[in-house]
């Protein structure tokens, strides 16, 4: 990626980066690298656009934009892992959480790192699933993980079950050795470091990323929850693109039967032990 577009994303300047992965992507249409960026610029741009209540068209736009860069990385190199990340973090933020289940565990097979078990026992926290959560967290931190996602985990743990003063007393271990853990909420950088866990809380309940599976947790601080609005057209464009995905991938796939990934099944075998 050009460094440029690197330091554009940091700053947030999502329209500078655009433009200049767009260029790069013109140069180097083969890059994975540049796909998967041009994905994620693409991806949050449309989340703002939807967070921000700006035409519901744009953020369908750019998620169509974001959902083709990944797809045509996997066409290009289906064993690359981090498409079916962000695949999954779309499935997130979308309130898909089988899919993104799936999509994490698909990228758990291509990278079977740490982190790829931390993912996986986060979505698990989402669904109310809390003893597999463990399980998964417990795995990650078997396979090394960083101790950032440990505990980020811990945290969301211990606010979902109601032990808000053990998620306060993580949150402040996280604040203070690491900071980049509570400073993004499904790779969208908050608006300010939060310095309090009440404050790391508001901006989850205000997250459809978040809030919507934690919103007993957020209802137990006086917080609301803030969730996606779409009209039943955009419910359906999204189902549309996700149907086209799906469709892409599986032929992917079907090509690739010896990297035994799941296209279809919204709940891997693998992930439901």
């Amino acid at each position: 990626m050009p460094r440029r577009a690197q330091q554009q994303i940091a700053t947030g300047d999502l329209e500078g980066a655009r433009a200049a992965l767009e260029g790069e992507r013109q140069r180097n249409p083969r890059s994975v690298d540049v796909r998967v960026a041009l994905g994620e610029t693409y991806y949050r741009i449309a989340r703002d656009a939807l967070d921000r209540g700006e035409p519901e068209a744009r953020y369908l736009a750019f998620l169509e934009h974001s959902v083709e860069e990944f797809v045509v990385a996997v066409e290009i190199d289906p064993r690359d892992e981090r498409p079916h990340f962000y695949l999954a973090m779309i499935d997130t933020y979308r309130g898909d959480l089988r899919n993104a289940l799936r999509g994490f565990d698909n990228a758990r097979r291509l990278r079977p790192t740490g982190v790829a078990y931390t993912n996986i026992a986060e979505i698990f926290i989402y669904m109310g699933r809390i003893e597999k959560a463990y399980h998964w967290n417990e795995l990650g931190l078997k396979e090394r993980a960083p101790y950032s996602a440990i505990l980020f985990n811990e945290m969301l743990l211990a606010w979902k079950e109601g032990r808000v003063a053990e998620a306060r007393r993580t949150f402040a271990d996280l604040r203070d050795h690491y900071p980049e853990a509570v400073g993004t909420i499904n790779v969208a950088p908050l608006p300010e470091a939060p310095r309090r866990f009440e404050q790391f809380a508001g901006y989850c309940c205000q997250s459809p990323a978040c809030g919507p599976y934690m919103e007993e947790a957020c209802g137990a601080l006086g917080l609301e929850v803030r969730n996606r609005n779409l009209s039943a057209e955009g419910v359906l464009q999204e189902l549309r693109i996700e149907m086209e995905r799906t469709r892409r991938l599986k032929e992917v796939y079907r090509q690739h039967k010896e990297l035994d990934i799941e296209i279809e099944d919204p709940e891997p075998a693998a992930v439901g032990r």
